[in-house]
C-alpha cells in the first residue's frame, strides 16, 4: 500500500511515516524466496560432495581400484561442489541482510571489528590494525558483523602476498559514522571499482579462486540498509599499493 506524502509551502518532502512501500514489500518477498531456495539447493550441493566420497569408500571395501581418470573427475565434482557451497552461503547471507535484520543498538566499532576478525579465520599471516577506531554506531549488530566481516575477508582473500596488513579508521561526519578499512594488497583498478559490488562478479574466474564475487554485494545491502553508501576511494598516499573501502553508518 502506498502512502500519501505532503509538502510544505517550501516544497521539501515530509518523509513517509510507513516506509513499507510496494517496492520495499516486493524486496523482501524476493529475499524470502531467495532464502528458500538457496536452503534447498544446499542439499543438492552436500550431494555432490558427499556421494563421491562414498564411491570411493564402497570401490575400496570392493578391492577396486578407480582409474586415475575416474578418481581426477570425482575430485573436481567435489571441488565444483564446495564452490557453489560458497555461493550459497553468499547468497543466503544477502537474502538475510535487512530483512532479519536484529533491531538497532548502539555498538562500539572497534568492538565489532575485533569480533568481525576473529570470526572471519584465516588470518595467521596478516596483522590488523583497528586503533585508529574510536566510534560508536547505531546499527543492527548482526548486519553490521555480515559487513564488517565481508571487508576484512575481501582484504585478505584478494591479496597476492604471503602477509598483509589490514587498517580501519573512522571519524564523525554530522550524523554519520564514516569507516574505512584498507589493505596492503594489488588494489584494484579504477575501472573496476564499481563492478566489484556487482552480485558474482569476480576480477579472476571462480574455479581458480574459490571466492563467490558476493562479499562487497552483501557489504553493500547492508550499508545501503542503514541509509549509507560505499565505494572503493584512493589510496591516501598516491602510488601506494592497496585497496580502501569506504562507507558511513548511522553515528549512534
Amino acid at each position: 500500500m502506498l502512502y500519501a506524502c505532503y509538502w510544505r509551502q517550501d516544497r521539501r518532502k515530509i518523509p513517509d511515516p510507513n516506509p513499507m512501500t510496494q517496492e520495499t514489500a516486493s524486496v523482501r518477498e524476493f529475499d524470502s524466496y531467495l532464502y528458500a531456495i538457496t536452503h534447498d539447493l544446499k542439499g543438492f550441493s552436500r550431494a555432490m560432495r558427499v556421494i563421491p566420497e562414498w564411491i570411493i569408500e564402497d570401490m575400496g571395501q570392493s578391492q577396486v581400484t578407480l582409474p586415475g581418470e575416474v578418481a581426477d573427475h570425482l575430485s573436481m565434482l567435489q571441488h565444483y561442489a564446495r564452490g557453489m557451497d560458497r555461493m550459497l552461503d553468499g547468497l543466503t547471507d544477502l537474502s538475510r541482510v535487512g530483512r532479519l535484520a536484529n533491531p538497532p543498538a548502539q555498538t562500539s566499532l572497534r568492538d565489532a571489528l575485533d569480533q568481525a576478525w576473529a570470526q572471519i579465520g584465516d588470518t595467521d599471516r596478516f596483522s590488523a590494525d583497528f586503533s585508529q577506531v574510536d566510534a560508536t554506531v547505531q546499527a543492527p549488530d548482526n548486519d553490521l558483523q555480515r559487513l564488517l566481516q565481508a571487508l576484512l575477508k575481501n582484504s585478505i582473500s584478494h591479496h597476492d602476498k604471503n602477509t598483509g596488513s589490514v587498517k580501519a579508521k573512522a571519524w564523525p561526519d554530522g550524523d554519520r559514522m564514516i569507516l574505512e578499512v584498507s589493505d596492503d594488497g594489488p588494489g584494484i583498478e579504477l575501472a573496476y571499482r564499481d563492478k566489484v559490488f556487482e552480485p558474482l562478479h569476480t576480477l579472476s574466474p571462480k574455479d581458480e579462486t574459490g571466492y563467490s564475487g558476493l562479499g562487497l554485494t552483501v557489504a553493500r545491502k547492508v550499508v545501503g540498509t542503514l541509509g549509507g553508501e560505499i565505494a572503493i576511494v584512493d589510496s591516501a598516499t598516491p602510488g601506494d599499493r592497496g585497496c580502501t573501502v569506504r562507507c558511513d553508518l548511522p553515528a549512534a
